[in-house]
């Protein structure tokens, strides 16, 4: 991890990254996580990512092309603390970029940036689907996951807070596991953050988790009918993962 603190020339506002300790530790080999459960995302009428994105400046936005490469996925959102302003989160072939509002010692907005950069040719990832079929009958059922998986086990406890994990359960069962997994043996997650934007029926979904030796990256789209639980909503997402560099 590197961090730069290059100036900030437009208006804005941050997010609060969010620090995590440790994972329980296991000498057992770790068994498929199974599923979080989901909580309401309360969703609320604001600017989508392109708003925010907008009021970062050029400087920083070439600074992040420079440190992680081309955009593969992005997020930004007015930070929480700071509510006038941007943060953003950038992932790219090379590594992750995080940004944070701030005001050097001058009285001069800037952005810090925590940078995870990546091994060579480490970035990986896969598409999770989830969807509702009308099998003959008229029985709804839900196709997820392979035929012959093993029953997975009770979710991870992970040091993660109750809104990431109530984040995380919204997602389908593989995502969950493909985001999860890297930490469940003596690797710590140590910082993570997540974000939505839509509405309870239709909405994009962005998250990471990051530890010392691995990062895992997801996005997508989900629609649900109204009154269904999240295990019953549609998904496509991809999920990325990486090794950090050292």
């Amino acid at each position: 991890m590197t961090s730069g603190n290059p100036p900030e020339q437009s208006r804005g506002r941050p997010a609060t990254r969010r620090e995590a300790g440790g994972v329980e530790r296991s000498t057992a080999t770790p068994k498929l996580p199974g599923a979080h459960e989901a909580t309401d995302l309360n969703f609320i009428p604001g600017p989508d990512r392109f708003h925010y994105w907008s009021e970062i400046s050029d400087d920083v936005k070439a600074y992040l092309e420079r440190k992680v490469g081309p955009k593969i996925d992005w997020w930004a959102d007015q930070h929480k603390r700071e509510r006038d302003r941007p943060y953003a989160v950038v992932l790219g072939p090379n590594g992750l970029a995080i940004t944070t509002p701030r005001v050097n010692a001058q009285g001069q907005r800037t952005q810090s940036i925590r940078l995870d950069l990546f091994a060579p040719s480490s970035l990986k990832h896969a598409v999770v689907q989830q969807q509702l079929i009308k099998p003959r009958g008229a029985l709804r059922s839900l196709v997820t996951g392979r035929a012959g998986a093993p029953q997975p086990a009770a979710p991870p406890h992970l040091n993660l807070s109750q809104e990431m994990r109530g984040f995380l359960g919204n997602l389908p069962l593989e995502a969950q596991q493909r985001l999860q997994t890297p930490f469940l043996g003596t690797q710590p997650v140590t910082h993570y953050l997540s974000y939505a934007y839509g509405n309870d029926k239709d909405y994009d979904a962005w998250c990471y988790l990051a530890g010392p030796q691995t990062l895992t990256f997801a996005s997508g789209h989900c629609t649900r009918r109204p009154g269904t639980p999240a295990r019953q909503a549609t998904w496509h997402l991809t999920c990325y993962q990486a090794d950090i560099a050292h």
